[in-house]
């Protein structure tokens, strides 16, 4: 199979590895989350992938601002990867860019639900550039001028966008959890584009792989923030994707305790473990805050385990490149961002720390 992809993909692997060289290694990271002023952690990552980002931007003084402008950079490099490579890793590649356009929709359907903050429009909080990379500025024009939520999920619906469907349940769920409504959209929205890359696994059995462990976690943190939260059966069953050993392992005693659970989901979810040491504890509240950064470690030894699998040639390795590099970047956004929310720093080093 290797061998295979390497004389089909020829021109995948080497790019493939120019990106990979260019991931933060663990002591530059470690030294970002260490630092203690903007300016510090600016000075961290000169002369990395990341390094002439911060230097357009000149003065850092705006969360959307640093957002925008490095996943523009980090959408750049995937669409030039994408349209360097032949057929099936440049299908999957450029898909994986819907991930920053539905990042887009969320941003919009929360707009819709409350009013922006004085002073913010919400042109500055989009990101145009995936708009650009895509070909769909088209898209994003019909949609800026929506009434409210509905209307939005109707123009989706008309665009039979992976969206649609996402907050089309949203509205129906919402009206019972209006307490949960942020956290609805943004698992809605996170779930249409695992289901969306779904469509892809049989591509290639390497993608197919890469996608299972991508379903398994967002199971995992489902479940674990529905539990956690004390979210009824009936709206999990909304929430989590019906496909996986997590989901079918779960689905069946989630009316049971924690411990059961958390004994259950380690024998099929084996980065459940990492998690739990990395949290320091079993305890649902120290795991569920720990979900998000932890996906850092859980993405790279995803990375890790498909580049040993299929090599750097196969289209589900590249994937799975593509994805740790947005993991990694979003990283790098929640360090800097820290600083301007006035995060205490022993708080971040605590948080981000265990998971590099």
């Amino acid at each position: 199979m290797s061998s295979s992809y390497v004389i089909k993909l020829t021109a995948l692997g080497p790019r493939v590895r120019g990106l990979r060289a260019r991931y933060l290694t663990k002591d530059k990271l470690n030294t970002l989350i260490l630092a203690q002023t903007l300016d510090d952690a600016v000075n961290v990552l000169k002369g990395t992938d990341y390094g002439d980002v911060l230097e357009r931007l000149g003065k850092i003084v705006d969360e959307a601002q640093v957002t925008n402008e490095i996943r523009s950079h980090v959408i750049k490099s995937i669409s030039l990867l994408a349209s360097s490579v032949p057929s099936p890793a440049s299908t999957v590649l450029k898909s994986y860019l819907m991930r920053f356009e539905l990042e887009n929709i969320k941003v919009i359907t929360k707009s819709l639900m409350k009013s922006l903050e004085s002073g913010v429009s919400l042109e500055s909080l989009l990101n145009v550039a995936v708009e650009e990379e895509l070909g769909r500025r088209h898209i994003l024009a019909a949609i800026m001028s929506v009434r409210d939520v509905e209307d939005l999920r109707n123009k989706l619906m008309e665009f039979q966008h992976p969206a649609g469907p996402a907050l089309d349940g949203f509205l129906k769920v919402s009206k019972q959890y209006p307490q949960y409504s942020i956290m609805l959209i943004d698992t809605f929205i996170d779930k249409a584009f695992i289901e969306y890359l779904m469509h892809l696994a049989r591509i290639d059995y390497s993608v197919g792989k890469f996608i299972k462990e991508l379903v398994d976690y967002y199971n995992l943190n489902v479940f674990l923030r529905g539990k956690l939260w004390g979210i009824s059966q009936e709206l999990i069953n909304e929430l989590v994707i019906r496909s996986g050993a997590v989901f079918s392992t779960v689905i069946k005693i989630y009316g049971e305790s924690p411990t059961r659970i958390l004994e259950e989901l380690a024998s099929v979810f084996v980065s459940l473990d990492q998690l739990i040491k990395v949290a320091g504890s079993s305890d649902l509240r120290s795991l569920v805050q720990y979900l998000g950064p932890f996906s850092y470690r859980f993405t790279k030894d995803l990375e890790d385990s498909m580049i040993s699998l299929f090599t750097e040639f196969s289209p589900g390795a590249s994937l799975a490149a593509v994805h740790f590099k947005f993991i990694e970047s979003d990283m790098v956004i929640a360090l800097l961002n820290a600083f301007l929310e006035g995060i205490p720093r022993d708080f971040v080093v605590k948080l981000y720390g265990p998971v590099i």
